[in-house]
């Protein structure tokens, strides 16, 4: 359920909605179609990887490192960075939450969320910790979208 309930918040997260935002009203309907565009070849894409995945009963690693050798742990490395990127993007907006909620400095903000994923990985149960955190803020994370979209 945590990483389901990640999925599905990571889309409307300060990280990907505030330059969405930027550029939508910059770019307006040329920028929408861009949208459009890139989750249709996300779908295709996504539903061909998990498709092949799927019925080769194989790590997608080790199905890279099949087609050609090495691939799989550059793919890896790609991941890592990636996820390295995401997360700073992450506790930068952790920071900017904390400044808008309770008035702190971002950087101080940063450092608490910080803390507090420091704190969760120091746990001997971290799995279930993070599984039942991420509910809890997911789910904190949807309520509070659907109180702005509806502007209660």
């Amino acid at each position: 359920m945590g990483a389901a309930f990640l999925m599905a918040t990571s889309s409307i997260g300060p990280g990907f909605l505030t330059p969405t935002t930027v550029f939508t009203k910059t770019l307006m309907a040329s920028f929408g179609f861009v949208i459009l565009l890139s989750i249709i070849l996300d779908i295709g894409a996504q539903l061909n990887v998990w498709r092949i995945i799927s019925v080769s009963g194989k790590c997608g690693q080790d199905i890279a490192n099949m087609i050609l050798p090495g691939l799989g742990y550059f793919v890896a490395l790609l991941i890592v960075i990636g996820g390295l990127v995401f997360n700073i993007g992450n506790v930068a907006g952790a920071g900017l939450g904390f400044n808008v909620i309770f008035g702190i400095s971002p950087i101080v903000g940063a450092c608490i969320s910080v803390l507090i994923a420091i704190s969760i990985f120091l746990i001997k149960e971290a799995g279930n910790v993070m599984d039942k955190f991420t509910q809890a803020a997911g789910f904190v994370m949807i309520i509070l979208t659907v109180y702005v979209a509806v502007g209660l």
